[in-house]
């Protein structure tokens, strides 16, 4: 019947009824939010600062990094080719 053991349409209504489970990245997101309305606006502004210039200061060192390999790697074939400077 309608009322059975954990099956049918009785229980799929049941599942409608209860509360959604909430993600790992929404639970994240709702913290974040809490945590920076709960910060002055000069402290949210020095984090997101902050934030991009680490995010500007990364790249630069992984870009100077590849040009160092990129460089290492001409060197190498340069003198396995008996090139000299």
């Amino acid at each position: 019947g309608l009322s059975g053991g954990g099956c049918g349409l009785g229980a799929l209504l049941s599942q409608l009824d209860r509360p959604k489970k909430m993600s790992t990245m929404e639970k994240s997101q709702l913290d974040w939010r809490k945590f920076k309305s709960a910060q002055s606006e000069d402290e949210v502004r020095a984090m997101e600062t902050f934030s991009k210039d680490g995010y500007i200061a990364r790249q630069d060192f992984v870009a100077r990094m590849n040009q160092k390999q990129a460089d290492n790697a001409r060197d190498v074939r340069r003198t396995r080719m008996g090139v000299k400077d």
